[in-house]
């Protein structure tokens, strides 16, 4: 959310939505927490400067540390607001060296926020990023240390011109950072990484994939939420077969005067709408479900233009379809993990709370 607006906190304490990411730090968001107290909530502090992964000279650990005494003032004055805080958006990396400072510097986050009694998210990778699904090896420290502080795992997923365009390596790319792709020299997370919480928290429609001009769902649909909530019913039906995932955040709430991202905001009319068919609205029986599109082959792995997302390099031959779900029995396990990893979440606000 990039500001409280005018009525959104009422429409999120009626919606109770999974998950909320916010940058405007305001009290209003109190109000929300204690009305919807189920729903995880990220806070995000923009800053300037942000460390370049590709120097060589990087004090990763400083770099954490200068980052930790910008977000710590915010964050004990938000006090249990929120139950995590993000470190860099969209952190570009460009190499094995640079994945490896990045990571450095996301556990050096999560030490330091977890011993003032914050939990941190790391990675909040871009769509399409890393660009190399093996240097995920080189981020399992930063895992390592989410793990060990109780924080989680955060991907921005989005896609162009539909959500289920090219699926399997922009909107759901997560199953392959989680379970794999020998293609591409990467066999996902170890055994005790496999349940790592993940929070998507950005996710939508987004033409900076294919062209440097940001553009959002408003510039094909315009105030048609039809078309797209029935996209999201989709999407929202990928994300129930994965018990792992948390939440994902639709980008974005903004004000009407930010114009550069006027075209992605959902405020007022889907937001409205999502809060109002069902909880979430998207799964609601009146908008049915596109069909999700088969497993890309490589003639037709997509390419970046002027500047834009980067995006995976070409898998060598057509990849298999995914497999089918789960029984249903092994479904309600899935269920049953998801809610045993959110109450584990609201029992340790309760243990901050009452400290």
């Amino acid at each position: 959310m990039n500001s409280a607006l005018g009525g959104l906190d009422h429409l999120l304490a009626n919606w109770k939505p999974p998950l909320v990411v916010v940058l405007d730090h305001s009290d209003v968001w109190r109000h929300v927490r204690a009305a919807s107290p189920r729903t995880l909530m990220v806070g995000r502090l923009p800053l300037s400067g942000e460390p370049d992964w590709s120097d060589p000279s990087l004090d990763a650990g400083k770099a954490a540390r200068s980052h930790c005494d910008a977000v710590l003032p915010v964050a004990e004055r938000m006090g249990e607001t929120y139950d995590f805080w993000q470190g860099v958006n969209e952190p570009v990396v460009q190499s094995v060296d640079g994945m490896k400072r990045l990571a450095e510097f996301d556990a050096e986050r999560a030490r330091i926020l977890s011993g003032h009694g914050f939990r941190a998210v790391v990675g909040s990778f871009g769509v399409g990023n890393p660009s190399r699904l093996a240097w995920w090896h080189h981020f399992l420290p930063a895992l390592e240390a989410a793990r060990q502080f109780r924080g989680a795992l955060a991907l921005h997923e989005y896609a162009w011109p539909t959500l289920d365009h090219e699926a399997p390596w922009y909107l759901l790319r997560h199953r392959k950072v989680y379970k794999g792709e020998p293609a591409h020299n990467w066999s996902g997370f170890p055994a005790h990484l496999a349940l790592m919480p993940l929070l998507i928290t950005e996710c939508g429609l987004d033409a900076l994939i294919v062209q440097p001009k940001p553009q959002g769902w408003r510039g094909l649909y315009g105030r048609d939420t039809g078309r797209y909530l029935r996209q999201l019913t989709w999407y929202d039906g990928e994300l129930q077969k994965d018990a792992y995932v948390l939440g994902a955040a639709l980008y974005c709430c903004c004000t009407p005067d930010d114009p550069q991202w006027a075209s992605y905001n959902i405020w007022p009319e889907l937001a409205q709408a999502v809060a109002h068919e069902a909880r979430p609205a998207y799964r609601s029986a009146r908008y049915a479900a596109p069909a999700p599109a088969e497993e890309p082959s490589a003639s037709t792995e997509p390419e970046a233009s002027g500047g834009a997302r980067p995006v995976p390099p070409p898998i060598p031959d057509v990849q298999a379809p995914s497999p089918p779900g789960p029984p249903p029995d092994d479904r309600l396990g899935e269920v049953v993990q998801r809610l045993d990893r959110i109450l584990a979440l609201l029992e340790e606000r309760g243990r901050k709370t009452s400290r």
